[in-house]
């Protein structure tokens, strides 16, 4: 009877244990220090959001290209169709080769600018990256 009572004993100091470990901890006069904000850090500086990646969509054997990406920023090329295509500058400043169904990435130019781009498999697909 001893070692049922001690084993139960030491469960339920474990399971207290456990359950005020995890609880949240206060500060020196016993309140609980409030959590930063959303885009706040802990010292209290306001940081932007993250911004998404942008996004260059194949489909249909035509690009779906958005309004512009940051100097330098990594665009993921997504092809949505069976050909494989390319995201090639007429001035040969950035290339990006993907097969059907799949998915590839690339760096922006770090020069703003507006920057023609074709499929070199493929006459008729062209569009413009704008870089600012």
């Amino acid at each position: 009877m001893q070692i049922e009572h001690a084993v139960t004993s030491v469960a339920l100091i474990a399971a207290l244990a456990g359950a005020t470990g995890c609880g949240a901890r206060s500060g020196p006069s016993g309140e609980v220090p409030e959590a930063p904000s959303a885009g706040a850090s802990a010292a209290g500086t306001t940081q932007a959001p993250a911004t998404e990646e942008p996004v260059i969509t194949v489909e249909d054997f035509a690009y779906e290209l958005p309004a512009s990406v940051a100097p330098g920023a990594t665009v993921t090329v997504i092809n949505e169709g069976d050909a494989t295509h390319t995201v090639t500058a007429e001035d040969d400043s950035f290339e990006a080769v993907v097969a059907g169904g799949g998915t590839t990435t690339f760096l922006a130019p770090e020069q703003p600018g507006d920057y023609a781009v074709a499929c070199a498999y493929h006459a008729g697909m062209s569009g413009t990256l704008t870089v600012e």
